[in-house]
């Protein structure tokens, strides 16, 4: 644990690192193999003996396969039906829901004018119609002098 103390210091701000300085220190704590022992004997090592004849490469390239539960998909069936049921089906519109049906210019004074303002200026500057964009901003004239009457 001191190893990796000394080495987290430098690389702290990069996780694969970290990572990385871990599982080497790991893997050299936990070796089998003697460090000072070496192999005195000069004779082939038969691979089919060996640990790397079972290991298979494509655990390397996919990672270990978890197999799943029998009743998984069942599960899953079971809690996607139950959520749309309710929401489709059983569950009654409520005063939030109808706020959401509401238009943002309805909720925020002034952000039709000012949006349709910006519309006309653009559409004159690149030769586009803009009878629509003053029939609708006069309306809106027409709506607050309406409301200053009022």
């Amino acid at each position: 644990m001191l190893q990796v103390r000394r080495l987290l210091p430098l690389c702290a701000s990069n996780f694969k690192c970290i990572t990385s300085v871990r599982n080497v220190i790991n893997k050299n704590r936990f070796s089998t193999r003697n460090k000072t022992e070496q192999n005195t004997d000069d004779s082939p090592v038969r691979y089919s003996s060996t640990p790397a004849f079972k290991y298979k490469a494509k655990v390397s390239r996919t990672g270990v396969e978890h197999e799943r539960l029998w009743y998984e998909p069942y599960v899953c069936l079971v809690s996607i039906a139950a959520f749309l049921i309710y929401f489709c089906i059983l569950r009654e519109e409520n005063d939030i829901d109808k706020e959401f049906s509401k238009s943002l210019y309805s909720r925020i004074e002034g952000l039709e004018e000012a949006q349709l303002k910006l519309t006309l200026k653009y559409n004159e500057e690149h030769g586009l119609e803009t009878i629509d964009i003053r029939k609708r901003l006069e309306e809106i004239e027409k709506e607050k002098q309406m409301k200053q009457l009022s």
